[in-house]
């Protein structure tokens, strides 16, 4: 009894912080972390080089708005990212600091719950660049071997990452390089036969809205055509909302 009443302001602290821990974890239940994986597509580059809200960012307000959002996540996405580069981030367990906090891949693959992918177009332009005398026998090859690569890395995920996995097809950028449209079309074919993914076609949205693309001579979105790809990925996602 002396003991109970020497420490009872010890005891009270404690059923305090329980207390707001519990309350904490029963409003926030359904709340979920969404991480934007993947290249300058899942980063949000414009048209003119720099990053503004791309389709990750609209699908972090949708989620926000509906009372869904715990995190959010793109600063994993870069403008480099290759198929590759994401299976080494993972296996090194990259970090990054988000609001001063050090955050590491593999726990954020891990509290996630939405994740969005956009990858394999510079694994297609570099292999394209470095091929000479490029015929479709070779393009298939290329494409082959990217499917291996993103059939590895989609395994790596899911060691970590049981839910879905939202991958974002690529539309046609230039309509006189027939190789890299063949490459392109292949590409969503490969992504859309994945049975551990959701594949999210655009190709269609951009033929049909020109004013989607604000720079002739790059193959970005502007903030028009990132909003029009959110919506499509949204009508997937809002499914497991439920």
């Amino acid at each position: 009894m002396k003991w109970f009443q020497k420490h009872i302001k010890l005891f009270i602290f404690i059923c305090v912080l329980l207390s707001i821990f519990f309350i904490y974890k029963l409003n926030n239940k359904n709340n979920f972390n969404y991480t934007a994986l993947g290249d300058s597509f899942a980063l949000g580059k414009n048209s003119y080089g720099g990053v503004e809200y791309g389709y990750s960012d609209y699908i972090k307000d949708y989620l926000y708005e509906k009372k869904k959002l715990n995190r959010y996540i793109k600063s994993f996405a870069t403008d480099t990212m290759s198929i590759e580069k994401l299976q080494e981030e993972i296996s090194e367990n990259e970090v990054i600091t988000l609001n001063k906090e050090q955050i590491n891949l593999k726990h954020t693959l891990r509290e996630s719950k939405i994740i969005t992918l956009s990858i394999g177009l510079n694994d297609l332009l570099y292999q394209i660049s470095i091929t000479d005398n490029m015929t479709e026998e070779k393009l298939d090859r290329i494409i082959s071997e990217i499917e291996k690569s993103f059939t590895q890395l989609i395994k790596q995920m899911r060691k970590y990452y049981p839910y879905q996995i939202y991958v974002i097809g690529y539309y046609h950028f230039y309509l006189s390089n027939n190789i890299l449209n063949q490459g392109i079309t292949k590409l969503n074919q490969l992504y859309q036969k994945q049975e551990e993914v959701i594949y999210i076609p655009i190709d269609s949205l951009f033929k049909n809205h020109p004013e989607y693309l604000s720079n002739p001579n790059d193959i970005h979105p502007n903030h028009l055509g990132y909003e029009a790809i959110s919506k499509k990925i949204i009508s997937k996602i809002e499914k497991n909302l439920l």
